[in-house]
Formats: structure tokens, sequence, C-alpha cells
């Protein structure tokens, strides 16, 4: 839907998908100028190199919007020895959003949106960075959690960062 209203409005969209030939179906079902790329937030070297290629378009991105992630696994998955949610919620997107930094602060009044949720309040306990792997205790809700407290924090680490800028950086809470 983000992706429809923006292209609608005009905007050149690039569409991020896990696999191309997903990125590829989502962008020609809308109207508007779309370019599809894939990246898989579990692999970070497919986050580096999809940002490889967006940096590769040598245009300026008005906007990155971290809108993607896994909820409330049943049982703990690890993904590069860290508790699945918590490496493609908040990790695989920070990669991304230090890939693509420089072409969104070069934007005239770039903007950075990360999707949080009220969620984050399931992380009564803060972010256990003695526990990232899960191996201490693992309860879905209170990881997914943590992973989306972590994005809000990071908005604001990065807000703070590129307050001498025109760029802004977001958390939203969807719904």
């Amino acid at each position: 839907e983000t992706m429809r209203v923006l292209a609608l409005r005009g905007a050149h969209v690039i569409g991020i998908a896990r696999s191309q030939d997903k990125a590829e179906e989502a962008c020609r079902s809308v109207k508007g100028q779309t370019t599809p790329m894939s990246l898989d937030l579990a692999d970070w070297e497919s986050v580096v190199r999809c940002a490889e290629g967006i940096r590769g378009l040598n245009v300026p991105l008005d906007g990155l919007i971290t809108n993607a992630g896994i909820m409330a696994l049943p049982e703990l998955e690890l993904v590069n020895g860290v508790e699945a949610q918590f490496a493609v919620n908040h990790l695989g997107h920070f990669i991304l959003i230090n890939q693509l930094r420089e072409p969104v602060l070069a934007a005239p009044q770039g903007r950075f949106t990360l999707l949080s949720s009220t969620a984050h309040a399931r992380a009564d306990k803060g972010n256990d960075f003695d526990n990232l792997d899960g191996s201490k205790s693992y309860h879905p809700w209170e990881a997914y959690g943590v992973s989306k407290l972590a994005n809000a924090l990071c908005a604001r680490e990065l807000a703070a960062q590129i307050s001498h800028t025109e760029a802004t950086a977001n958390s939203l809470h969807p719904g």
C-alpha cells in the first residue's frame, strides 16, 4: 500500500522484496515508476548487495522506509547466531540504513522511517544484550517486542546523529 500510494503521487519507488520475482510482481501491481530489487533481511550479504545496487543508481533517496520483518516466531530460530526477530527486524534494517545513509542524506530533505510497533512495550526489561541468541530465555512476543524497541531506539539515535542536516529520522507505530 505504501508503494502504491507513493507511486500514485509521482514518486519513483524502489520496490524491495525477498526475491526478484516477488519484487517484480509487486512493482507490476502498481501504477507509476518503480524499480524492483531483492534482499533477504536474514542474509546480511544480500542486504549489502541490494544497497550496492541502489547506490549504483546514483540518485539521492528522498526516503527510506524499513517496513518488513517477522513476528512472534513460535520457536527460537537463529540468524547468524542471533535470535531471528532481532536479526531480521532490527539488524537487517540497521545494515540497510547504514548502507543507504549517504544517498538519503544527499536528498534535499531525506527521510528515514523505521517501522516499529506498540509491541515495543513487551520488552519491559529493555534490550538484553546478554541474551541476543535467546539461550537464556525465549518468549515469542517478548522477543518481537525487543526487536521493535531496537527499531525505535535506532530511529532516535539516527535522528540525533543527523540533526545537523536537513534529513529526518522517525519511528512509526502502524495500526
